[in-house]
Formats: C-alpha cells, structure tokens, sequence
C-alpha cells in the first residue's frame, strides 16, 4: 500500500516538473484594423518594432538562448510554427496599416 502510494505521487511530481520545463513561445495577440486605424504613425511603429522583437525572441527561445526565457509569455503555444505565424501575421497587418496612412519609415 505504501509502496502504490510513493509511486503515484513521484508519477505526478514527474508529471508536474515535466510540463513547466516545456518550452512555451509567445503568442503575439491579433491585430484589430479597427486598433490600427485608432493609432498613429509613431504607435504604429513602435507596435511593429515590438513585433520584430517578439520575432527575436521567439527566435532566441527556439536557439536555447537563456535570456529569451527570462519571462514567461501570458499567451503562448508549445509549437513554434504557431507563435512565427501569430507574429508574422500581426507585423503584416501593422505594416499594412501604416502603408494605408502613409507612414514614414
């Protein structure tokens, strides 16, 4: 009996310390045309210029690079072909807003 007991709890520790050593990539939130269009050139770059940087460190987590996880993402994915296309995704609708209101670079 103690011996089933021991096993199911080391079987759950495992389990538990498993899961948070996972990696997990940050998941760019969607981009509202409606949010862009309420921006201006200069939030809408600096929106793409935090794109690009979660760009990096999606790049950086998937390299091993410890600084990348430093913090732990609010909304994120254990599969980085999901996390690229969610960023990607939100730098092309940011770039497109600030083509519409002819933005400088």
């Amino acid at each position: 009996m103690f011996e089933r007991s021991t096993m199911a709890v080391t079987a759950l520790a495992c389990l538990a310390i498993g899961g948070c050593a996972s990696t997990r990539y940050p998941i760019a939130p969607t981009w509202s045309q409606t949010e862009g269009q309420a921006m201006s050139c200069d939030q809408l770059r600096s929106e793409a210029e935090n794109s690009r940087q979660l760009q990096r460190r999606i790049e950086g987590i998937a390299s091993g690079d410890p600084s990348a996880l430093k913090e732990r993402p609010r909304l994120y994915s254990m599969a980085r072909p999901d996390a690229d296309r969610a960023a990607e995704a939100r730098l092309a609708g940011i770039e497109a807003e600030m083509q519409a209101k002819a933005c400088p670079a």
